[in-house]
């Protein structure tokens, strides 16, 4: 019998039906709602930012004005009171004035009749009577230096050796002359194209500008400054001259533009930002380019639902598998999330439960092996304390039955000393100059068995005195210079050096002698065999040393056949071990 399925609509068609009407409703609320109100919020945004950038380019033209007019000053200040006196060093600092601003092209002083007292630019050329007729001369000698006078862009031709575009900025200045109080006036022309580099330099979009008028409306600055004086260029500036401050519209060949006004201090000019609409809206259009994007996407949205509710019903199939994959890969540090359906959980659950139980079976067989390695590094240092003694022992009874009691008693003492830092209260670690001073009772004990035999020194460095090392790892390399590196035939002393230091972080030892020295063929085998008739070999203090720091510390064995040994010992300088 065969089951029929039943009628009515899928559960995927109902969900794309029901994300379609939800995103349709959202989309009519923007369109009528939203999208006027942000249109017209970024519409003026934009001219906000605009007047904000015209009011910056304000501040850097008052900027530029106020370094002109403190200039003027400092050059007012420069002038004497009487400017026939003998002394003219005021004139060297007028031509270093001019001499060190690149934008200024001239510094004069005129006499109340117009008269050149000084200028930095050579003779005049004009006759007295065309400077006091000249509007910049009347309205600084007028002003009485309470006033600077600004003037408009011209080329000056008052000298001799200038023909420079400029802008010429005057004031009143004080003199006495003949016993009366007389009124000249300091002239200080600015290179226009560094004046205007200041105002043109101001981006207002990709078309627009900014210029300076005065309050007239005639032009101080403009980018297209030529072409206007040629007529190839026109400025509207009906609407800017209706207005002091603030913001105007005009249409320039079909291009709405917004003009923003603003008056620059000390001068009493007015710097005008002229903007092009269609630039300084771009954000407006790219909003409506974005929600296009936007309408666009929400309908692909809308067909791709049906496949993230699949990806959302198998995204923690996916997550286990993932996990699962990492614990195969060796870490058993993963913890597997318990989200999704009820059965993926019940899974998650189990499996981090395994590894749980996997992870406490690994604690315990590491706390297993520490176990194992500290008896063994208790193992191996008790080898050595019995063989210090035995030695000791039989030159005491050898001594003995000779009659060198007294040698004895010394011999004795020393053993005390030594066994002293050999018991060191339970220590397995001690002091570099603990274990030094047992390496010298230990050689103050051989000295007397082996007399006239060796000799030894003892070096340490200061560095190296109160770092920590484990005890009775130096006494046995001395021990085996002694057994195994004496001539019997040689008449010359044995020399052995033992010395301490410092070095890249690593405390070092080194047990030197001069005896026969080890054949090639032992030398490999010495760190790898078992000790041999000396009773405790170097194996021995190789594998206590790396059971306690590791494989990269131990012993390194140099030697040559009648040349002599040298064993050194590298431990880490700054551990941190437990007594």
């Amino acid at each position: 019998m065969t089951r029929q399925e039943g009628g009515g609509r899928s559960l995927n068609t109902v969900l794309m039906a029901a994300l379609m009407l939800i995103i349709a409703v959202v989309l009519a609320f923007v369109l009528l709602l939203v999208v006027p109100r942000v249109s017209g919020m970024l519409r003026q945004s934009a001219v906000d930012r605009t007047k904000e950038t015209v009011l910056q380019g304000v501040s850097s033209v008052e900027i530029y004005v106020n370094s002109m007019l403190r200039a003027l000053h400092y050059a007012t200040g420069l002038l004497p009171q009487d400017p026939d006196q003998p002394d003219k060093a005021w004139q060297d600092e007028l031509n270093f004035m001019r001499s060190s601003r690149t934008d200024v092209v001239s510094l004069s002083f005129f006499l109340e009749d117009g008269q050149l007292s000084y200028s930095t630019d050579g003779a005049l050329r004009v006759p007295p009577r065309d400077v006091r007729q000249a509007q910049w001369f009347q309205n600084a000698a007028r002003w009485e230096g309470t006033v600077s006078y600004f003037s408009l862009p011209h080329v000056q031709q008052l000298f001799e050796n200038q023909r420079r575009y400029v802008i010429s900025i005057s004031r009143g200045v004080p003199y006495t002359q003949d016993g009366q109080q007389r009124m000249g006036v300091l002239l200080m022309d600015v290179d226009y194209l560094a004046f205007s580099q200041v105002a043109n330099g101001i981006a207002l979009g990709g078309s627009g500008y900014v210029y300076l008028m005065d309050e007239q409306g005639a032009l101080v600055t403009h980018p297209q400054l030529p072409l206007i004086y040629s007529g190839l260029y026109t400025e509207d500036r009906a609407a800017v001259l209706q207005h002091t401050v603030g913001t105007a519209r005009d249409d320039y060949h079909g291009r709405e533009r917004t003009l923003i006004a603003a008056t620059v201090g000390q001068t009493r000019w007015r710097l005008v930002g002229v903007a092009y609409a269609d630039e300084i809206l771009t954000l407006q259009s790219a909003f409506v380019r974005t929600f296009t994007v936007v309408l666009v996407a929400a309908i692909l949205l809308s067909l791709g639902a049906a496949g993230l509710m699949a990806f959302a019903v198998t995204r923690p199939i996916r997550s286990l598998e993932d996990r699962m994959r990492l614990v195969e890969a060796g870490d058993l540090n993963v913890t597997i999330d318990e989200t999704g359906f009820r059965e993926i959980r019940r899974v998650s659950g189990a499996f981090n439960h395994m590894l749980w139980r996997i992870r406490l079976l690994m604690q315990q067989i590491v706390i297993e092996q520490e176990t194992k390695r500290l008896h063994e590094l208790n193992a191996l240092q008790a080898q050595i304390n019995p063989h210090f003694l035995y030695n000791t022992l039989d030159s005491i009874i050898w001594m003995e039955e000779r009659g060198r009691s007294q040698q004895a008693i010394t011999m004795v003492s020393a053993l005390a000393r030594l066994f002293r830092i050999s018991i060191s209260r339970g220590r397995s670690h001690i002091l570099v100059h603990e274990e030094l001073e047992h390496v010298r009772n230990y050689l103050i004990i051989q000295q007397m068995r082996f007399k006239d035999r060796f000799v030894y020194t003892i070096d340490c460095q200061e560095e190296a005195r109160n770092l920590r090392t484990i005890k009775l790892i130096v006494q046995p390399l001395v021990e085996n210079a002694i057994n195994h590196a004496m001539d019997e035939l040689a008449e010359e002393h044995l020399v052995i050096s033992v010395r301490a230091w410092v070095e890249d972080d690593l405390l070092c030892f080194e047990v030197k002698d001069d005896g026969v020295g080890i054949p090639p063929e032992r030398q490999a085998a010495l760190l790898t065999s078992p000790a041999g008739s000396s009773g405790i070999g170097l194996k021995n203090v190789h594998e206590r040393i790396q059971l306690t720091y590791g494989q990269q510390y131990g012993l390194t064995i140099q030697s040559q056949e009648d040349a002599g040994t040298t064993v050194t010992i590298r431990l880490p300088a700054h551990q941190e071990v437990q007594a």
